[in-house]
């Protein structure tokens, strides 16, 4: 099967639906995105993004009209956490609309600084916000990695044509 990228005459944004097929078919890491306060507030990504590693910069996208918007954007801190093999569950619940996303079926503390930090996951790293912008129907959120660390060896999770997919661990863990 082959595709054709050419653009000619006037240039139109594609459907929305054909994007969305042709995106299904890249593979991509699922890592959920928790902020503290009162009520922990958390939900799920694909988008996370490694800009740079100096300053360490990562970014992530958040949906506009969601309830998670609002407490990103006043956040001084959130923490990223990548979801390892095993993990679909909580990717399901954070992925979600709605719900008790810090229910009994979650297992999950709060960290030093009043982070949800979910248990059983591959990595945590704490991000400040550093910049946002509105696109399209997202913001774009741009933080510096304050804090990073490994939290098991196990293979990661990954989401690939609407589904989730677990990867083996590396044989070599400690790299």
């Amino acid at each position: 099967m082959s595709g054709d990228c050419d653009v000619a005459g006037p240039v139109r944004p594609e459907r929305a639906d054909l994007v969305r097929s042709v995106l299904r078919r890249h593979a991509k890491g699922v890592a959920v995105v928790t902020v503290g306060g009162e009520r922990p507030v958390g939900f799920c990504v694909t988008s996370l993004v490694s800009l740079s590693l100096d300053p360490p910069l990562m970014s992530f996208t958040v949906g506009l009209r969601s309830a998670s918007w609002t407490a990103v954007r006043d956040a001084t801190w959130v923490m990223v956490q990548l979801l390892a093999e095993g993990q679909e569950e909580v990717a399901r619940i954070f992925g979600g609309p709605g719900g008790a996303r810090f229910g009994p079926r979650t297992s999950w503390y709060r960290d030093p600084l009043g982070l949800p930090a979910l248990d059983g996951v591959l990595a945590r790293l704490v991000l400040t916000p550093v910049s946002w912008r509105p696109v399209g129907d997202h913001a774009l959120v741009i933080g510096l990695v304050v804090r990073a660390g490994r939290v098991s060896d196990a293979g990661p999770l990954v989401h690939h044509d609407g589904g989730f997919v677990a990867l083996p661990a590396p044989v070599d863990a400690a790299r």
